[in-house]
């Protein structure tokens, strides 16, 4: 379980616009504590859970700007955001695979079936 000031960390360092060295001093911890917190298994897990919690709920929203982009004036910005959206909807285009293949000596020979059993 994390502490409150982890937790606070987390949501400090997901905001973006601090330095390590201004988070630590707003918690008033040390710098080098908040680079252990940093490679903690516990810490990371939570902050995995904060950012999936962020963007689930930011997603309705941006679904929503995604479909009014559709309306745009600009047809590249309707391109775009009709691509993205079918892209995710699972209409990609087939990806281009380059395969190789070795191939080892054909032999070719007189002998053609004939299709008959001579036996019987």
């Amino acid at each position: 379980m994390i502490t409150k000031k982890q937790k606070r960390a987390i949501e400090l360092m997901f905001e973006g616009n601090l330095s390590q060295t201004q988070i630590s001093t707003e918690l008033k911890i040390h710098p080098t504590t908040l680079s252990r917190w940093k490679r903690d298994e516990e810490f990371v897990e939570a902050m995995r859970t904060f950012t999936d919690g962020v963007i689930a709920r930011s997603t309705p929203k941006a679904m929503s700007t995604m479909v009014r982009l559709l309306s745009a004036k600009s047809e590249l910005v309707r391109y775009n955001a009709a691509k993205d959206l079918l892209d995710r909807a699972g209409f990609m285009p087939t990806v281009k695979q380059d395969v190789t293949a070795t191939v080892g000596p054909v032999q070719i020979t007189d002998d053609i079936p004939t299709g008959s059993d001579e036996d019987g």
